[in-house]
This record gives C-alpha cells, sequence and structure tokens, in this order.
C-alpha cells in the first residue's frame, strides 16, 4: 500500500536539500508537518499531495525562466 505521506528524509531528497533544510522549513511555517506518536522524538510526517503541488510548481518557474 503506498503512503499518502513522506517522511522529513524523503522530502529532503525530493528537493536536493539536508534534512536540516527541511526540519528549519517546517519550524518556520514554510512547510506543514504533523507529528505520528506522542513526544517531541516522534516523526514528522509531510502530506504527498501538498509536497507533490510544492514541487511541482518550483519546477513549472523554472520552465517559465527559459
Amino acid at each position: 500500500m503506498d503512503s499518502e505521506f513522506y517522511s522529513i528524509k524523503e522530502v529532503a531528497c525530493i528537493f536536493g536539500v539536508t534534512e536540516i533544510t527541511i526540519r528549519r522549513a517546517i519550524r518556520r511555517g514554510f512547510l506543514i508537518a504533523i507529528r505520528i506518536g506522542n513526544g517531541s522524538k516522534s516523526p514528522y510526517r509531510l502530506s504527498k499531495k501538498a509536497i507533490e503541488k510544492i514541487h511541482q510548481s518550483i519546477i513549472d518557474q523554472q520552465f517559465k525562466k527559459h
């Protein structure tokens, strides 16, 4: 079954940045994430739909520049 969420590591790979960058974006409110479980060590998950929409927007902007 395909999950509807990405991990921080997966999102970092998609955007070609570090996991720290994704964590900063979450903390600053640029990306919305939910925690799975209770506690400060619980892993974050990010919606696939939202991440794919942002990624496509970035790709579209790159093509408009050229």
